[in-house]
């Protein structure tokens, strides 16, 4: 069989790709800009890329085209694709077809954490000898690669509930049939193709009514959200944890910071936990990784021992570099949840030194003005906030709510700043799910 990828240096296509490879597929694809790591690691599997979406790179013998979600109307490729008739499917579809048919589908789904959990549950099963496939949007520094078709019946991907192509608009993970699901959390995301929850909630709703009744979802059974979602309609089995009351499934930090916890059933101890991660949503994410890994059969203390030596993912709370006492952290957070996690969790971590936030407002959902509101008691834990957004009526209207921020158009206008910061005994947390125009380095360089 030969494919060919449009859109095939994203995370998720570019896995997809390896996955294909590694199955025997002759794989080739184009994408507008091709760029490290993702061009290194797909000609290293012998798949050649072509820059840009010229019709004429289209093979001639291809069997199928599979379509990135990136990719609309008005595409080049496209456009002959659809007026030549060739045969064309979409990069999850694609996936469930070819290459997770009979395979036992961990699929790990939320607003936040998927990435995080996706790498826990993974390293886990690789460290006892459980040769599971993965497909995972991020790099986690315990494993070699994003994607792996692995010998195990297990494969783990991260659910994403963003559309699936220009011609088919449900959430990707529609396509999945897990065997094993995990909704780790649920909210207001992504508002250039949802308008509000509850549109994000009838997707999940179409997951839960495509599992079988042997399927079992793991959930925290304090969010409304996914207990209202199952009162639509679930016929599955269930398990639920708690992160709020000592009830059922439950985890209880032993330090402030939540990087020592234990994990209880019914108040009885199962499991401690003791690694370098921080903040409650890192103590809920290891919960629901060990549950998910207890359903699949593993034993507490190898699945303890395991998660204790996480070493985490690559822009999440990652120190770029420590110098002249100021430490200067990279991290994907851009939703306001996940920024009031991320911030408490540094907060606890270091007491009463500085916090210096920068925040880039770069989502879609960020800067249609959305989440406005709820920015500010979001990095209301640090000391001093730096908010960048091309929008400058948003960032001077943030800018006014709390004398603790201050508005910046440029990461340019913040280094003239710099040298008139106070920052001994500083730490300064770098908050975008983009590059952030390098400004991590930029900084380490002027200090």
């Amino acid at each position: 069989m030969k494919i060919y990828v449009l859109g095939i240096c994203g995370t998720f296509m570019g896995g997809l790709a390896q996955l294909a490879a590694e199955k025997g597929i002759k794989v080739s694809g184009c994408d507008e800009n091709v760029y490290p790591p993702m061009d290194q690691v797909l000609l290293s599997n012998g798949i050649t890329i072509d820059e840009g979406y010229n019709p004429k790179n289209l093979p001639k013998d291809v069997d199928l085209v599979v379509v990135g979600n990136v990719i609309a109307r008005g595409n080049p490729m496209i456009e002959e694709i659809l007026n030549k008739g060739i045969d064309f499917i979409s990069g999850p579809e694609f996936l469930s077809k070819y290459l997770l048919s009979k395979r036992h589908v961990v699929a790990i789904s939320g607003t936040h954490g998927k990435t995080t959990v996706s790498s826990m549950v993974t390293k886990v099963l690789l460290d006892n000898g459980v040769d599971c496939g993965y497909l995972i949007a991020g790099r986690a520094k315990d494993l070699d690669a994003t994607a792996s078709l692995g010998t195990h019946e297990f494969f783990i991907i991260e659910a994403d509930e963003y559309d699936t192509a220009f011609f088919d608009k449900r959430s990707k993970f529609i396509h999945y049939h897990p065997k094993t699901l995990l909704i780790n959390n649920l909210e207001f995301d992504h508002a250039d193709i949802f308008s509000n929850l509850g549109d994000i909630k009838k997707q999940f709703h179409h997951l839960l009514r495509l599992m079988s009744s042997k399927s079992t979802l793991i959930f925290p059974e304090h969010n409304i959200n996914i207990k209202n979602v199952m009162k639509m309609g679930f016929y599955s089995q269930s398990l639920p944890f708690n992160t709020k009351f000592a009830k059922g499934w439950y985890a209880k930090k032993v330090t402030a910071d939540s990087s020592k916890f234990d994990i209880y059933k019914d108040k009885k101890k199962k499991a401690s936990i003791s690694w370098s991660s921080i903040g409650e949503h890192s103590l809920q994410n290891g919960l629901a990784s060990y549950l998910v890994c207890k359903s699949l059969s593993l034993k507490s203390k190898d699945i303890a021992e395991s998660l204790s030596k996480f070493k985490g993912v690559t822009r999440r709370m990652d120190l770029v570099g420590d110098k002249s006492s100021v430490k200067v952290y990279d991290d994907f957070a851009h939703h306001p949840t996940a920024i009031k996690y991320t911030l408490e969790g540094l907060r606890k971590k270091v007491g009463s030194e500085k916090i210096i936030c920068l925040l880039e407002m770069r989502s879609n959902t960020m800067l249609s003005g959305y989440h406005d509101k709820k920015i500010p008691k979001a990095v209301a834990s640090a000391d001093q906030v730096f908010i960048f957004s091309k929008d400058k009526k948003q960032i001077s209207a943030l800018e006014s709510e709390s004398k603790n921020i201050e508005a910046c158009s440029t990461t340019q206008e913040f280094l003239r700043k710099l040298s008139s910061l106070d920052l001994d005994n500083t730490h300064l947390i770098c908050l975008s799910n983009g590059s952030f125009d390098g400004i991590h380095q930029a900084i380490l360089e002027r200090i």
